[in-house]
């Protein structure tokens, strides 16, 4: 029997790269419970076609405040199409899980939060900012220098007792 792709640890997955590539590569199948796809059934621990919708369960019938954007493949091409060999379809995609879908919002809002700009800094908040810069730099050297005197005497220490 094949271990699923579900059961793989990151350094399983790290040391059988290629044989994984080709079970991925053409996916047929999607687990619906973590979402990872193959091209046989026996990789996947809860397999579904990709063609079919992914049925969650739901554990209470309370409604859920999770509301994930919605997002749809727009194809725009800009370049002529020569031939219809290069045209692809689209399939449809199955539906995200309540995990999933709760990844994705968290996602959404760390995106966000790290588009905010930086913060601007008045004149005197730069003024300050830089004395401190400057003074942090000051007790580095300083450090250093420490640093480089104890190792002198530890050097000389040492050629004194012949070690």
């Amino acid at each position: 029997m094949t271990k699923t792709l579900c059961k793989f640890r990151r350094i399983e997955i790290a040391d059988k790269f290629s044989t994984i590539t080709s079970i991925i590569s053409q996916p047929k199948y999607v687990c619906s419970s973590c979402a990872r796809s193959a091209n046989d059934k026996a990789y996947l621990c809860k397999p579904s076609a990709l063609g079919k919708p992914v049925k969650s369960k739901r554990v209470n019938s309370a409604p859920v405040a999770i509301v994930a954007p919605s997002i749809t493949p727009t194809l725009t091409s800009t370049l002529p199409v020569t031939n219809a060999v290069s045209q692809t379809t689209v399939h449809s995609l199955p539906a995200l899980s309540m995990g999933a879908q709760a990844q994705l919002q968290a996602m959404v809002i760390i995106e966000q939060e790290q588009a905010k700009p930086d913060v601007v800094f008045t004149n005197k908040q730069a003024k300050k900012l830089k004395k401190l810069a400057k003074k942090k730099n000051k007790q580095l050297k300083l450090a250093a220098k420490a640093v480089k005197q104890y190792n002198k005497a530890l050097k000389k220490a040492k050629k004194a007792l012949n070690l």
